[in-house]
């Protein structure tokens, strides 16, 4: 049932129906929270809904972003011990605790309008970040996990946010994403890319032999700039073909308080839990942490 094309298209995932109704009532909590303290706010139609993602410029200086570049460098260089190298494929290696190895700074980047602007035409709410991870992918020509087409199963009202501190075109590595249209078209014809064993490198065969479109996109990333993404539509990876790729990656969620007053309210701790870890309830009083399955990178 929960790979039923009305469950896709109400929920967007193969979660629990008791999680996804617990999602759409905090989110609307949230919402009407907002709307009281700011009255009818006209919000632009966000993109993300319908093409998967939005490509946000300059949340960032090239600047700090080459600086965080440098740090990554060398502490990886230096072997230090938040470096983690346990990526079985071999395509990225990790910076524990990102918001501590590297600095809290790196939260200056929801404080560009423009991102607030694309979090609130999304949310309809305030937000705050659940989880911040940090990897450098590296040169290959190899795939693995990611690099090959899927779709997460996080719970509905939620985003994936991508701080590239490095440049992302399709020669050092952009995520390829499908909108939603073509999302379900591929579900519809039997593809799902949820378990390993089911998912592709290419779709050009399976889009020839359903007679589907097959038209991913990507968006050309500069140091500093921000990609929001919805995980749960078709995605991949794809591994930089010359130099590396650094990115920061939040999950965000709705919430009743900002995300700087739920991050004084708790400490930057608050932020730091395993990656893939989501709130089975996601109110911040009585979130209760379990793993999905579904990274995306």
């Amino acid at each position: 049932m929960q790979r039923s094309a009305y469950y896709y298209k109400k929920y967007n995932n193969t979660l629990g129906f008791h999680m996804n109704r617990t999602y759409e009532a905090y989110t609307q909590e949230c919402m009407a929270h907002y709307a009281s303290l700011h009255g009818d706010t006209e919000f632009d139609p966000s993109p993300i809904f319908s093409e998967g993602g939005q490509l946000v410029q300059g949340a960032l200086s090239s600047e700090v972003a080459n600086a965080h570049v440098d740090k990554i460098t060398h502490l990886i260089e230096s072997n230090d011990s938040c470096v983690d190298r346990k990526d079985a494929s071999g395509l990225s290696i990790g910076i524990k605790e990102p918001l501590v190895s590297l600095g809290a700074n790196i939260l200056d980047c929801l404080r560009s309008p423009s991102i607030n602007t694309a979090l609130l035409n999304f949310f309809h709410s305030n937000y705050r970040v659940e989880w911040a991870t940090c990897y450098r992918s590296v040169p290959s020509q190899e795939i693995a996990g990611s690099w090959y087409w899927h779709s997460d199963s996080y719970p509905p009202h939620t985003l994936k946010m991508f701080l590239h501190l490095t440049p992302a075109t399709a020669e050092t590595g952009a995520t390829e994403i499908m909108n939603r249209e073509d999302t379900l078209a591929y579900r519809k014809a039997g593809y799902f890319g949820q378990q390993m064993d089911e998912r592709l490198a290419d779709l050009t065969d399976f889009a020839k032999k359903h007679n589907i479109p097959y038209r991913p996109h990507h968006f050309d990333a500069a140091a500093g700039d921000v990609t929001l993404l919805n995980s749960n539509f078709f995605h991949r990876a794809v591994a930089p073909r010359t130099n590396h790729r650094d990115i920061i990656s939040f999950f965000l969620v709705p919430n009743i308080l900002t995300w700087e007053e739920q991050i004084e309210k708790d400490g930057i701790s608050s932020t730091i839990i395993p990656k893939g870890g989501v709130p089975k309830n996601p109110h911040p009083q009585k979130k209760e942490q379990e793993t999905l399955v579904g990274s995306t990178m």
